[in-house]
């Protein structure tokens, strides 16, 4: 119980963490991932994301409290299973921004062990984005994952769980470069061994070579379906 209380009291005081920033951002992350059997030891994975603001401020701005939607994802990943462990994929992302599009190519590699009392899970992805009205920009992404049953040695269906991430970006754009540090802490609920479901918060830091960090604070909801 006391891995929950402390996940409650993270929700409550993080609103006063957000509020003291200079230049940030927050605002609402909802997804839906659907995993779909294709053929032997492959799976498409498609997944649609949108993001809006409820609160931000930069540093020539005062803050705002106005409520915006900001973008739409929608993903495509084939996924080829190699061992027990490992799988490698690739795949394209649409992005509907500011009624743009982007578009990116994706190229991934992942390695999950079950632990003893914990499932981690490393992720190596490099991606490729382009748009009209910008640079192109390159990334190479590292992801650790971790999920701990709260009941027992392994998550069952019908059991709630604990999710972390913690990523690192390397972005290279247009000849300046940039590091993007992301934290995720998630409470889920494993309905069934093919329907979950996550509530989170997820912070964002960017903007190293600026005398001032670009913040990011979101409320996840995750929806994770097999078929």
């Amino acid at each position: 119980m006391y891995k929950l209380r402390f996940f409650y009291l993270f929700l409550i005081f993080l609103p006063v963490k957000v509020f003291c920033q200079k230049n940030y951002i927050a605002g609402t992350l909802p997804q839906i991932n659907v995993n779909f059997g294709v053929a032997k030891n492959f799976k498409l994975n498609t997944k649609l994301e949108s993001r809006q603001i409820f609160s931000e401020r930069n540093l020539e701005e005062l803050r705002s409290n106005k409520v915006r939607y900001e973008r739409t994802d929608l993903a495509l990943v084939l996924t080829r299973k190699l061992s027990v462990n490992n799988t490698i994929g690739g795949g394209y992302l649409i992005r509907l921004e500011d009624h743009e599009l982007a578009h990116r190519f994706i190229q991934q590699f992942n390695y999950v062990r079950n632990l003893e009392m914990i499932t981690m899970a490393h992720r190596i992805v490099t991606d490729e984005t382009f748009r009209k009205s910008e640079p192109a920009s390159y990334r190479l992404r590292y992801r650790l994952g971790i999920e701990k049953a709260l009941n027992g040695r392994q998550i069952d269906p019908k059991e709630m769980y604990l999710k972390f991430n913690n990523e690192y970006l390397g972005i290279l754009s247009d000849r300046s470069a940039d590091l993007e540090i992301r934290g995720l802490f998630a409470l889920g609920y494993n309905a069934t061994d093919d329907r979950k479901i996550e509530l989170g918060v997820e912070y964002r830091v960017n903007e190293f070579n600026q005398p001032v960090r670009a913040q990011q604070f979101w409320a996840t909801l995750g929806v994770f379906l097999s078929i």
